[in-house]
């Protein structure tokens, strides 16, 4: 077994807790900045420091009710103006692109522009099956080339992507996607066995950047991310925010 890490966020500062001692996995990342997914409205952004990285924002959901798509709006509305970049995320329950989503996201992107908002670009969360990445990825080429060109297109990914999808389905999203970003986590836990998964993915010949996702307060092996943060295409991490804790 290998040292174990815990995700903290200490006045919005990621430290990393082993029983070895103090450890701090950006001593050997590329990237510095840690960035961050807020999804839930009582995630209270103030906790983040001003020189954290990119903010990952949710705005939304396309939803399938029996034959119908429709888009659910959640999450954060347009902020005035944040210190952060800011990534608008939306969640896919279906595999589509339809044009009335691709009109919400332009006037969402308007949105936070006008109130003094870096817009990095936008990310898609949806958990395509590992044998559909490929389908994925057509419907991914027809987002980017609907995009206007000055925002940039991220994706989440799922760990049995990073260890068992064909590399010739991922590498193929080099130039599609600016990122992929693989969950390490279910619900508010790390996976089980996500040294495996992290161990795989750091011997793997990607040629797409990617960023790995960590859940707050996470426990995780320290080795394995030691090991993933050398990969060439390798580009810093995203810690999903839980709700504040509240004090008994």
């Amino acid at each position: 077994m290998g040292k174990r890490t815990k995700v903290l966020l200490v006045s919005g500062l990621i430290i990393s807790l082993s029983c070895l001692g103090i450890w701090d996995w950006r001593d050997s990342a590329p990237v510095a900045a840690v960035d961050y997914w807020a999804w839930r409205p009582n995630v209270h952004l103030a906790r983040v420091l001003p020189d954290a990285g990119t903010l990952y924002l949710l705005e939304g959901e396309l939803l399938q009710r029996g034959d119908s798509i429709r888009f659910q709006r959640r999450g954060f509305p347009p902020s005035v103006a944040s210190a952060h970049p800011i990534v608008m995320v939306y969640r896919l329950e279906v595999m589509q692109w339809p044009d009335s989503l691709q009109r919400q996201i332009r006037q969402d992107i308007e949105a936070f522009a006008a109130r003094g908002n870096r817009v990095w670009g936008i990310q898609l969360d949806f958990d395509a099956a590992t044998a559909r990445l490929g389908s994925y990825g057509a419907l991914l080429r027809q987002v980017r080339a609907a995009l206007p060109p000055q925002y940039r297109l991220s994706v989440t990914g799922l760990m049995d992507w990073a260890s068992q999808g064909r590399l010739e389905d991922l590498n193929a999203l080099e130039g599609v996607v600016s990122e992929v970003v693989f969950q390490t986590y279910q619900g508010a836990s790390p996976i089980q066995g996500h040294r495996r998964y992290l161990q795989r993915l750091s011997q793997r010949k990607l040629t797409v950047p990617f960023k790995i996702g960590l859940i707050e307060h996470g426990d995780y092996d320290a080795d394995a991310l030691a090991a993933v943060s050398r990969h060439p295409y390798y580009r810093g991490t995203v810690v999903f925010l839980l709700p504040e804790r509240r004090v008994q």
